[in-house]
């Protein structure tokens, strides 16, 4: 068992697959794409039979003769004819699965013309469309005449088809630009991934007459060797891979290898249910929601006895989703809990439910809730959720697994003198990624994700959907508070506060009253034992002991201290953390005090009314992402600023920002290199922030209605272009160096799809190159898998002039005084 190792020349030119955007905008997007899957598709160079075996579980014997090597002899592709052999494939296809059982057998549909977007509806303006080649129905349905309205929902597997060998998206001998053709695949994989909910997905890539099949889950992709369609060690290879699909090892109706055998999707009499559930609120709670995007899921929690039934949640609305494939791929669903035989008479309680797959090294998300309840008392809670139950199913099962395991093991020991026929192992399980280890072995275990079921009570509406200004603040506050409480009781702190992390809550629970909330501790880290207790009997310890790195399995990761990871999301990580000169710095508490600075800068350039001279375009412009160093500086560049954004008829708001600034300006100053000066840095604390923010909140000159401003994203394309990078296929000795720190910054955001992170070796800027960021054209973007992985960003003259005269000058000095007075002449005429 080994993995190839090549590299790619990739180069995007535009997709047929891909029918939104203009060309410069699929390039960015596509662009992305590129560095998600960088040294993350690896090629099983081994027996096609083992990888079956390995990658495909399947417990049901194919009984079914080999087919005819005839059904292929009349299939000669030719180069520049794709499109011609879609249906000659499909013919030889139908011939393949024509004798399995009529409720196992797939049908096949040309649907290369055929546009599908992103599986949901509210979130699929932001990411590709696709027009798979060919698409693989579930087994037992007839899709072989294409729909008039296409929909992820009745395909199970993709095919993606070129003409000639040479294009094979896997094949690296001839070092073609093909990274196309793999986003293509990766893309299909995605898409249905989320729209059924899958643990894994299969593709098929056919390239010429020869094929490959690949299996994607959300820690990698793997795939097999390639084989000829017109062998017949190639057809039966295609015929076993087919009756293993629609033969999972845990059967069910209509199931697939792949199937989350804990979910199901909604039909019509949940819907029924869940109307009569919702009542009189049923109205405005499913405006605008798809319910055929519904599902039911079951819950378990992690401290239950083997065997125990689940909880059953209907979630009906999708409220926030990360779309990267590889990634904890975060869907965060409003949801109830689901018992058939209700009365209804109960009073409705809304839901959050997420799921995600987490570093199989991080400590779950279930225990820092733990550590919460265990640790603030009921009187002091507020600005944090409450776990209603859940925990990883991917730990759960495991454990079944191993348990299944060593029961085979007893009884093939049994029985081995005896038996007439192979027993059969368990698979590995499928909550839980294995791909990794299979492949390269269990030194890349640090790489596997496990999937989180959690439900939490506590329901809310993003920062970027708030009524008033006053609402927004009143929200970030209470999330400070919660942060407070989490940090100084629960000895927790967050990482990751970022304007997704934040919700405002309108329906707060009765035992815990509260404006916003911070959730999501996916990212979190915590002391060995709370604050204060100490492993000493419960004596008294340091209330500031220094946070743990946020890793499990320590001892079967080697170098797991190394592992350390700057976590956050990239756009609202601390200025500190973000500078390249600066190394081996620990994440405090500071650091997350800050980003929350970020998170209502970023709010206010986005949905308010302001006096920013790039208007609509300033987010965008001050928020850069990708290359540390300008995203440093134009972080410093604001706090630069001599005059306040002022938000137009806002004083309370316009001085609260300008305040804060300054809180942040003086915790971040550079200390003085000559000897024997004092550092003029002032650190910012809890208590100093807290206290800005209620002295607004209890300003009675708030404007009122002022809702958020709709916000549209600065099109990219006018102001960027890539050109060629590389792209690297899995190699089993380079694993533990192309995994840097893209997972701890993924991007709450759905119109970017991935967000990169600025090699540190290849930045090599100096202080002034930092200072001046953006005057130093074009921008080493990350270098992610070999020396040779790089893309270069061009801006546009225009932007780049702005970036220029905002990321220039020294830090700002005080103001003198006829320069305060007129400051605070200006905020007191609201803008």
């Amino acid at each position: 068992m080994s993995i190839s190792t090549a590299s790619i020349c990739s180069h995007y030119s535009c997709s047929a697959s891909d029918a939104s955007g203009s060309s410069a905008q699929q390039k960015f997007q596509v662009e992305h794409w590129r560095r998600e899957l960088v040294s993350k598709v690896n090629v099983y160079d081994g027996d096609l039979h083992d990888f079956l075996d390995l990658f495909v579980p399947s417990n049901t014997p194919c009984p079914l003769d080999a087919p005819d090597a005839r059904i292929a002899e009349d299939f000669h592709p030719l180069k520049g004819h794709e499109v011609e052999h879609y249906d000659p494939l499909i013919l030889i296809f139908n011939r393949i699965v024509a004798t399995f059982p009529e409720d196992k057998r797939l049908s096949f549909c040309n649907t290369h013309s055929q546009t599908l977007s992103f599986p949901f509806t509210g979130f699929a303006e932001h990411h590709h469309k696709a027009r798979p080649d060919i698409s693989v129905s579930f087994p037992g349905d007839d899709i072989s005449e294409r729909s008039k309205s296409p929909n992820w929902l009745r395909y199970a597997m993709i095919m993606e088809a070129k003409s000639t060998a040479a294009e094979d998206a896997f094949d690296a001998r001839a070092g073609l630009d093909r990274t196309n053709a793999i986003v293509q695949l990766a893309i299909n994989a995605r898409s249905l991934m989320f729209a059924h909910g899958l643990l894994a997905a299969y593709t098929i890539g056919i390239y010429g007459e020869m094929i490959r099949i690949a299996r994607f889950d959300h820690s990698c992709a793997v795939a097999s060797a390639s084989f000829s369609i017109k062998s017949q060690d190639g057809l039966q290879i295609l015929q076993e891979f087919f009756w293993r699909f629609v033969h999972p090892w845990k059967p069910s109706l209509g199931a697939i290898v792949g199937c989350d055998d804990t979910l199901r999707k909604m039909n019509a009499s949940d819907e029924v249910w869940l109307r009569k559930k919702l009542g009189a609120e049923a109205k405005s709670l499913l405006a605008g929601v798809n319910l055929r995007e519904g599902r039911v899921v079951d819950v378990w929690n992690d401290d239950v006895p083997e065997g125990s039934a689940p909880t059953k949640y209907l979630l009906f609305k999708l409220l926030e989703v990360n779309a990267r494939l590889f990634s904890r791929s975060t869907m965060v669903w409003m949801g109830v809990e689901y018992n058939e035989d209700d009365d209804f008479s109960s009073e409705l309680e809304l839901r959050i439910i997420k799921e995600a797959w987490r570093q199989i090294i991080r400590i779950p998300e279930s225990k820092f809730y733990d550590r919460l309840h265990k640790t603030i008392p009921e009187e002091e809670w507020i600005g944090l959720p409450r776990l209603v139950g859940g925990g990883d199913l991917g730990v759960r099962e495991v454990k079944e697994w191993e348990k299944a395991s060593a029961a085979a093991e007893s009884s093939r020991s049994l029985r081995s003198h005896t038996a007439k026929k192979r027993f059969q192992t368990p698979p590995r399980p499928m909550h839980q990624t294995f791909s990794w280890r299979l492949a390269v072995g269990d030194d890349a275990l640090a790489y596997e994700r496990s999937h989180m079921r959690i439900v939490v009570d506590t329901v809310g509406r993003p920062l970027s959907r708030f009524r008033s200004t006053r609402e927004l603040v009143a929200a970030i506050r209470d999330a400070i508070k919660g942060h407070r409480l989490a940090m100084e009781r629960g000895g927790i702190l967050h990482r990751d506060v970022s304007s997704g992390n934040i919700l405002i809550v309108d329906r707060p629970p009765p035992t815990h009253q509260c404006a916003g909330i911070l959730h999501d501790y996916d990212y979190s880290s915590m002391t060995l034992y709370p604050p204060e207790i100490n492993a000493n009997d419960g004596a008294q310890s340091d209330a500031t002991l220094p946070a743990l790195c946020p890793l499990e399995h320590c001892k079967q990761v080697k170098d797991a201290e190394k592992r350390k990871e700057r976590t956050g999301t990239y756009y609202f990580i601390a200025l500190e953390l973000m500078d390249p000169e600066i190394k081996c710095l620990i994440h405090n508490a500071g650091h997350d005090l800050e980003s929350f600075f970020w998170v209502l800068l970023w709010i206010v350039l986005r949905h308010t009314a302001h006096n920013h001279a790039d208007g609509r375009n300033a987010c965008d412009l001050t928020f850069p992402f990708g290359s540390d160093t300008l995203a440093a500086g134009m972080k410093s560049s604001w706090l630069r600023r001599q005059s306040p954004l002022l938000i137009a008829n806002n004083a309370p708001l316009t001085d609260l920002l300008d305040d804060f600034k300054d809180l942040v300006d003086d915790a971040t100053k550079q200390p003085s290199k000559k000897p024997n000066r004092p550092s003029n840095r002032v650190p910012i604390t809890y208590d100093r922030v807290l206290a800005l923010f209620d002295d607004a909140l209890i300003r009675e000159d708030w404007p009122e209605n002022d809702a958020a401003i709709p916000y549209t994203p600065l099109k990219t394309s006018t102001n960027s272009v890539y050109e060629p990078g590389r792209l690297q296929i899995g190699s089993n000795k380079s694993v533990k160096k192309r995994h840097r720190e893209e997972d701890g910054l993924e991007s709450g955001y759905s119109d970017l799809e991935s967000t990169p992170v600025e090699s540190r070796a290849a930045s090599g800027s100096s202080k002034r190159q930092r200072r001046d960021a953006a005057s130093a054209p074009p921008l080493a973007l990350p270098s992610w898998g070999s020396a040779a992985t790089s893309i270069t960003r061009v801006q546009s003259g225009a932007t780049q002039g702005r970036a220029e005269g905002k990321a220039s000058g020294s830090r700002k000095t005080k103001a003198s005084k006829a320069s305060k007075a007129s400051k605070s002449s200006r905020k007191a005429s609201g803008a």
